[in-house]
């Protein structure tokens, strides 16, 4: 018992070592760690081999380095190497990565056998999903069908709407492509049909059927086809015959609607009752046509509709209480403002519609069938609104600079204070004392004698120079719906003084009267931005940028001179990217004097002899905007 538990543990490593697989760094470790005891595996050797058999090389290894290695006597392949002064483990790792061979280490045995073949894994992909969708308020239903098999697709239809679909046996692996968006369920089965060259039926019961029918013209999709005046020009009446799943083959030639009724509800079983007789002619051919197919057929476009009430088909007119309905259609995915606009007419005709934004809905009132082609009307535009979140940079930057330099003299009415700054920019007013000081410091030397001047005579000497600097950053964020205006303004107001004069002229008061009120000038970077989003997400903006400043006044009682600038613009953005609007730089130089003609013009000589005054200033405004697209 002991030896066979030997025999089986031994087997059971001998196949865990048979299954595992190196990679070139696990075997160096591996021989790395076995070289360390038998230490033939670090020899070099120097091998010149050409059409050797793969064993042979390995025997020979074995036999010039003392190590036990046994060889698959099936390898045959012939080789051809040079290997000068490489270690015994670096040969066997070549060997390893370039043929199909793999070592099991047993104690001090290195067995090689050929490499065991990798299993190929076959990946099968599951089952294509069927694109599709049901939504039960409304029983609308939304496919995406490429090329998928029609038992598929009615399963996933009966899964998701919880109507029972039979499927003839010769169409079961027929192969259907369709897309619909969001219409009623009964439409889109009927549609999807005649789009593959099918039959489609609805019994009393609810009951869907899709089936092929032998005399169908191939590749004709459509078979409920109006064929006026099939019936000779000479015969008027109506011809029926009653099909499986309780259809009817119609042909009406100028027959009355009423006729067409009263013989198709007695064929089909089914009971109507007239609040207002049908009026009017018909002329069609209609195959496999239930009663309320025909119903429908008949009362398109006439002032007739019909209700069906515990299988009941009540008819009449529109108006005709019992007849007529009344439905609250609830917007979902937008508000019902300025909804009912955007309706065209035709839909409206013969029905009444209010809004009821408490509920965010439509009351409609008239034609069930007028109803439901509203009702599928305002589905295909209730769609989610994108919101626009638009960050905005604003970057305005003013550089200037001023320089005043000159020498003024005169005589004014009264004597002048000597008074000013001398550091660190020169601005001196000196009265007749100072100078009169200074020169008889002058007079005192004993060369030249200069007098003095009057009391009231005055000199100004400027010499000064100012920069500045100013950089604005704003960053607003404004939100907006999709085809809505978002505005920015960022600005200054100021005040003016205004006068006004009123002259009383009367035998009780005589006089003037003057009063004086403020008033106010504004001055704003206004910045309007209105977006709209394609079904891409590509945003196009209509930007346009206002940027006043205000200017010197003619007048220190009159208001400040505004000077306008304006961009606008119309670009296209990814959702997400960043758009730059510049351009907007205004410089202004300013370079004036006066002085003694002549002198005045000769350098050196022209600062004792003029005054003179440069203003530099520049200013450039940026516009950074992202808008980002949300739901």
């Amino acid at each position: 018992m002991k030896k066979f538990l030997i025999i089986l543990l031994t087997l059971t490593a001998t196949a865990s070592a048979y299954s595992q697989q190196y990679t070139e760094e696990t075997l160096r470790a591996k021989l790395d760690s076995v070289s360390l005891k038998y230490p033939g595996y670090n020899n070099a050797v120097q091998l010149n081999v050409a059409g050797l058999p793969l064993a042979e090389l390995l025997n020979s290894i074995a036999l010039e380095n003392n190590l036990n290695i046994s060889i698959d006597p099936s390898f045959n392949q012939a080789i051809s190497y040079n290997f000068f002064d490489a270690q015994v483990k670096d040969v066997l790792v070549f060997l390893y990565d370039n043929f199909e061979i793999e070592y099991q280490f047993i104690g001090s045995i290195l067995a090689v056998r050929k490499r065991a073949a990798k299993k190929e894994i076959v990946y099968i992909p599951p089952p294509h999903k069927i694109d599709l969708s049901y939504n039960p308020s409304n029983e609308f239903l939304s496919v995406d069908l490429k090329n998928d098999t029609l038992s598929r697709v009615v399963e996933a239809m009966t899964k998701e709407s919880g109507k029972n679909i039979v499927l003839a046996p010769e169409v079961r692996n027929k192969q259907v492509s369709a897309y619909f968006l969001n219409r009623p369920f009964d439409q889109v089965f009927e549609m999807i049909a005649k789009a593959n060259g099918l039959e489609s039926n609805k019994d009393e019961s609810g009951i869907y059927y899709l089936f092929t029918t032998p005399n169908s013209e191939k590749g004709s999709g459509n078979t409920n086809v109006f064929k006026p005046n099939s019936l000779p020009s000479d015969q008027t009446g109506v011809q029926l015959e009653k099909n499986n799943f309780g259809t009817l083959d119609i042909i009406a030639n100028n027959a009355e609607m009423e006729d067409i009724i009263r013989l198709a509800a007695k064929e089909l079983d089914a009971y109507y009752f007239f609040y207002n007789r049908p009026e009017g002619k018909a002329s069609f051919e209609i195959k496999n046509a239930t009663f309320p197919d025909l119903l429908s057929l008949l009362f398109n476009g006439t002032k007739y509709s019909y209700k069906e009430d515990n299988r009941v088909f009540l008819i009449g007119e529109v108006k005709t209480e019992g007849i007529r309905a009344t439905e609250l259609i609830r917007m979902e995915n937008r508000t019902i403002e300025n909804v009912k606009a955007a309706i065209p007419r035709d839909l409206l005709t013969d029905l009444e519609v209010s809004e009821f934004l408490e509920l965010n809905g439509l009351i409609v009132s008239g034609s069930g069938r007028k109803i439901e082609e509203l009702k599928a009307f305002l589905s295909s535009i209730d769609i989610v609104v994108p919101m626009i979140q638009i960050d905005v940079m604003i970057i305005l930057s003013k550089k200037g600079s001023t320089v005043k330099t000159g020498i003024k003299a005169g005589l004014k009415e009264k004597p002048t204070t000597t008074s000013g700054t001398l550091y660190p920019e020169m601005d001196v007013q000196a009265g007749a004392q100072t100078i009169n000081n200074i020169l008889d410091a002058i007079n005192g030397f004993g060369i030249v004698n200069l007098g003095n001047v009057t009391e009231n005579f005055y000199v100004s000497l400027q010499l000064l120079e100012s920069n500045n600097v100013v950089a604005i950053e704003s960053t607003p964020k404004i939100t907006t719906l999709n085809g809505h205006n978002a505005n920015i303004s960022i600005g200054e107001t100021t005040y003016y003084q205004e006068t006004q004069v009123d002259v009383q002229n009367s035998v009780v008061n005589q006089g003037v009267l003057s009063s004086k009120t403020w008033k106010s000038v504004d001055a704003n970077l206004t910045v309007k931005i209105k977006p709209f989003v394609s079904a891409d997400e590509n945003v196009t903006l209509s930007i346009t940028v206002t940027q006043d400043d205000f200017g010197g006044k003619i007048d220190p009682t009159a208001p400040p001179n505004i000077s306008k600038q304006t961009f606008e613009s119309m670009v296209r953005v990814k959702n997400g990217e960043v758009v730059l609007l510049g351009g907007l730089d205004k410089k202004k130089n300013n370079d004036s004097g006066s002085g003694v003609p002549l002198i005045s013009r000769v350098p050196v000589l022209k600062w004792f002899f003029s005054s003179r005054q440069k203003e530099r200033e520049k200013s450039k405004l940026h516009i950074l905007i992202r808008p980002t697209v949300t739901y």
